[in-house]
């Protein structure tokens, strides 16, 4: 079976029209924690100058290293290559040549996280996400020389500039150009997992990469779009930071923000926005994003034995915990909900997965009610335990050893995954339908996100498939390596690497937070390997 993605859902997003989320003050103010960003000028290493800008043409390119001031003629484009992805803002000096400026410039520039990028043509871009995210800038610059500095913050490696409507006249005359790269972590050194297989230790760094450039002020989905606090992103991004970077106080600000918006009814939102002056919780709501704030509090308690927070959150755990409850149907399932995400792929069934996630998030709850000594633990624990029984009565095909979603108990991958990492079954029953899952799915042909190709990586890692699940890392993460990555991309289609859920690899994101995980699992389940 092959998981694809689909646009033609229109409920993508469920947003809540009926009340928005108000911040606790209390909780908002502690989620106001000093998060100091690191910043480095990184001059371009190579350039080119071209005047068709093409697949054939940027593959075939000769670069230049960049020793001094580049002249531009009419119809020709100038390629900074910073040699790596960085996030931050850009600048360069800007004279003129040749008779006296008798107009402006006009300067259109686009920045790039992937080559490919620069010879798409933003005005035939359809999408139903805002094209506003797309990476160009036009400006007019009345007088030279002069130093143009981009007030926006871009995520890039490659930036083009192309002098439009031109003077024949005069030629602009670029030179000193820097990019101010920063980060949380931007020179923060981490011990490396292992320098055998190299393959493994590139995946690894750049794993490492993809981490470094999303912590920001708080941990960023991606850095090119959409630049915010997403809570199935965080979870990831943050088990990789505890057992690398260790910036516990990031994740911490992360969980007060997704706290502080906790509405009357224990819902959270899916997303903060942090760019602006304060932090405001999107109107989307996803339920099984509600679980995975659950988890992401038990693992940074795990991590970092931070009583304060716990005393702080658990009483938004707790009523998080109540309004589940009451979301379940009578025989205790999540049944068929639109207010779902998962995964990109609208194309199969999501309730057996989302199942799955809620028996995880139940019995971190568990850990953490037992931590925090809630007095109706004992009434908590039996509960869930009446969950569990639930959930292999209503989703376990014993004969076939499948986990069935939805009423044509369709078998796919988010299902076996997340029922697996559960681990509701009996250890034979488990290993059964772990299995038949290796049995049914050919993964070299299976196209999802780097999160759930993670996710099931970590599900053969637990259930002791560490050949299959280091082949896969190889191979998902590897191909994104061949194709040019610097870091880790959003989506990967291993039969096509400029595959975009989006309509336009302009809207990719190229460094995205979820996909760094394998660093995660390479130091948490091989780390005597």
């Amino acid at each position: 079976m092959t998981v694809t993605f689909s646009n033609e859902d229109d409920h993508k997003f469920h947003k809540l029209t009926d009340q928005c989320f108000t911040a606790n003050p209390k909780l908002l103010t502690k989620a106001n924690i000093s998060v100091p960003l690191t910043t480095r000028t990184i001059q371009p290493r190579r350039y080119l100058v071209v005047t068709k800008i093409n697949q054939a043409t940027l593959a075939t390119a000769t670069w230049q290293p960049v020793t001094g001031a580049i002249a531009l003629h009419k119809h020709e484009r100038l390629i900074y290559d910073l040699g790596a992805l960085y996030v931050g803002h850009f600048q360069v000096a800007i004279d003129v040549a040749g008779s006296p400026m008798d107009a402006p410039l006009l300067m259109w520039t686009r920045f790039a996280e992937q080559l490919q990028e620069l010879s798409v043509n933003a005005s035939r871009v359809t999408s139903w996400l805002p094209t506003a995210w797309i990476q160009d800038d036009t400006r007019h610059v009345e007088l030279l020389p002069t130093t143009v500095q981009f007030e926006r913050r871009y995520s890039c490696r490659y930036i083009m500039l192309e002098p439009v409507g031109q003077s024949l006249k005069w030629q602009p005359v670029l030179a000193d150009a820097e990019f101010r790269a920063a980060s949380a972590v931007l020179k923060q050194a981490v011990q490396p997992f292992s320098n055998d297989p190299p393959e493994l230790y590139k995946i690894d760094q750049v794993c490492l990469e993809t981490l470094r450039n999303t912590m920001q002020t708080v941990f960023e989905d991606g850095t090119k779009r959409d630049r915010r606090l997403w809570l199935l992103d965080f979870r990831m991004q943050a088990k990789v930071d505890y057992v690398t970077f260790k910036h516990m106080n990031l994740a911490r600000r992360c969980l007060y923000l997704f706290g502080a918006f906790s509405d009357q009814e224990g819902r959270l939102p899916a997303d903060i926005l942090t760019r602006t002056k304060i932090p405001v919780a999107d109107d989307l709501y996803w339920f099984d994003y509600q679980l995975q704030f659950i988890m992401a509090v038990a693992e940074y308690i795990d991590a970092t034995r931070d009583r304060v927070v716990l005393n702080d959150l658990y009483p938004v755990v707790k009523r998080s915990f109540e309004f589940i409850k009451v979301q379940l149907t009578t025989g205790l399932t999540v049944g068929q909900r639109a207010d779902v995400f998962v995964d990109w792929s609208t194309n199969c069934n999501k309730e057996a997965a989302v199942q799955g996630i809620l028996v995880q998030a139940m019995k971190a709850f568990l850990k953490l009610a037992l931590q925090w000594k809630d007095p109706d633990v004992n009434e908590i624990q039996a509960w869930i335990e009446d969950l569990k029984i639930a959930t292999i009565k209503e989703f376990y095909d014993s004969d076939k050893a499948v986990f069935i979603s939805g009423p044509n108990q369709e078998v796919n991958l988010p299902a076996q995954i997340q029922l697996l990492l559960a681990n509701v079954l009996p250890s034979n029953e488990q290993q059964r339908a772990l299995q038949q899952l290796l049995h049914d799915f050919d993964f070299t042909n299976t196209a999802v996100t780097p999160s759930t190709e993670a996710l099931l990586a970590e599900v053969l890692l637990q259930n002791g498939q560490t050949k299959v699940a280091i082949d896969i890392i190889r191979q998902y993460w590897g191909a994104m390596v061949a194709n040019g990555a610097d870091t880790f991309w959003e989506v990967f289609d291993q039969t096509d690497a400029n595959y975009s859920p989006y309509g336009s690899i302009l809207l990719n994101s190229y460094c995205f937070g979820w996909s760094c995980y394998p660093a995660y699992l390479l130091r948490t389940y091989l780390s005597d390997t």
